[in-house]
C-alpha cells in the first residue's frame, strides 16, 4: 500500500499525488489519500486547506486512521522521533527531485512535496485523464470556457493573498513584480497577432488598478468558480504567464497546446529551496 500525505493548496496537492500515483503504477500498488492533515493545518497555525483534489476524476480512497498509523509510524515512538528530527531539525520537505525516491516498494507514507515533473512525466496522460473535473460547471464556468475557445487566449496568473501580506512568507517566496507581468505580455505580443487576456487572481481589484495590458482584458476569477474550475480554464487557454504558485505551474503543465508558450518568473522561490526542474526547458524565464 502507498499512503500520500496530502499538504497545501491544490498545485501541492496535484503534486503530492502525481508521484504517489506513479509509484502506485509502477509497483503495481494500492494508492491510499491521507487528508487529516488538511483538516487539522489550522491547529498548528497553518493555512486551512481543504481537499482540493476531490474535484477531480483522481483515485480517491482515503486511508483509515489505522492504516495511517502502520506506515507512517512502523516502529512505534521511534519512528516518531525520527519524523520530528527530520522535519524540524534537518527541514526535509522533500521538495526537491530525489531519485532514489523513485525506486520505493512495499508499504510506503509519502510526506513531503515532491515538485518535480520528473517524478511523474512519463505518466502524463494518465494524468490528464484524472486532473479532470468530475462535475460540469455552472453557467459562468461553461461561458468563460465558450470564450477562452473562442479566442487567441492567454491566462495570466497573479498570486497576492499571503504571498503579499504575510512578511515572512514574502521573504522566502517573493513576489512576480509588475515589470515581470509587463515584460512577459511583451513577449506574447510577438507571438500572438490578436491576444485576449484571461486573469486568474485572488485580488482582481489589485490587478485592475496595477497592470496595464491594453489589450483585450476578461477578469475571470469569481466566487462562483472553484479553485479547479479556475486552473482547469486556465489550462484551457492556448499560453500561460504564470506566478511563482504550483496553482498556475499545474495549469500550465495540463495545457495540451503543443505550441503554448508558456512563461514563468525565475528565481521561483527567494529564500526557500526549489527543484532545477521545476521549469520545464521548453519554458520561457523571465525575472520575477
Amino acid at each position: 500500500m502507498i499512503i500520500v500525505n496530502l499538504k497545501g493548496g491544490l498545485g501541492n496537492q496535484m503534486f503530492q499525488y502525481a508521484f504517489g500515483r506513479k509509484l502506485s503504477l509502477k509497483n503495481d500498488d494500492e494508492l491510499k489519500l491521507e487528508t487529516a492533515g488538511l483538516m487539522s493545518a489550522n491547529k498548528i497555525g497553518d493555512i486551512y486547506r481543504p481537499f482540493s483534489l476531490s474535484q477531480f476524476k483522481i483515485k480517491k480512497q482515503i486511508a483509515t486512521p489505522d492504516e495511517v498509523r502502520k506506515l507512517k509510524y512502523p516502529y512505534g515512538i521511534l519512528s516518531k522521533a525520527l519524523r520530528w528530527f527530520n522535519f524540524k531539525i534537518l527541514k526535509k520537505t522533500h521538495t526537491q527531485f530525489e531519485p532514489h525516491a523513485m525506486k520505493k516498494t512495499g508499504d510506503i507514507f509519502l510526506d513531503g512535496y515532491w515538485q518535480s515533473p520528473e517524478y511523474f512525466e512519463d505518466i502524463r496522460e494518465t494524468l490528464l485523464e484524472e486532473f479532470t473535473l468530475e462535475e460540469p460547471g455552472e453557467t459562468y464556468f461553461k461561458d468563460m470556457a465558450n470564450k477562452i475557445k473562442g479566442t487567441e487566449s492567454v491566462s495570466i496568473h497573479v498570486r497576492r493573498g499571503d504571498y503579499a501580506n504575510n512578511p515572512q512568507v514574502l521573504k522566502e517566496f517573493g513576489i512576480c513584480s509588475k515589470e515581470y507581468y509587463q515584460n512577459a505580455v511583451n513577449k506574447i505580443a510577438k507571438k500572438c497577432a490578436s491576444p485576449t487576456y484571461f486573469v486568474f487572481s485572488d485580488d482582481i481589484d489589485w490587478v485592475k488598478s496595477n497592470l496595464d495590458l491594453n489589450e483585450k482584458v476578461e477578469f475571470v476569477s469569481n466566487p462562483s468558480l472553484t479553485d479547479a474550475q479556475e486552473l482547469i480554464l486556465m489550462s484551457t487557454c492556448e499560453h500561460n504567464i504564470i506566478a511563482n504558485s504550483t496553482f498556475s505551474w499545474w495549469a500550465a503543465w495540463l495545457n495540451q497546446n503543443i505550441e503554448k508558450m508558456v512563461i514563468s518568473p525565475t528565481p521561483w522561490f527567494n529564500n526557500t529551496s526549489y527543484d532545477s526542474t521545476l521549469i520545464p526547458k521548453t519554458w520561457t524565464k523571465l525575472v520575477k
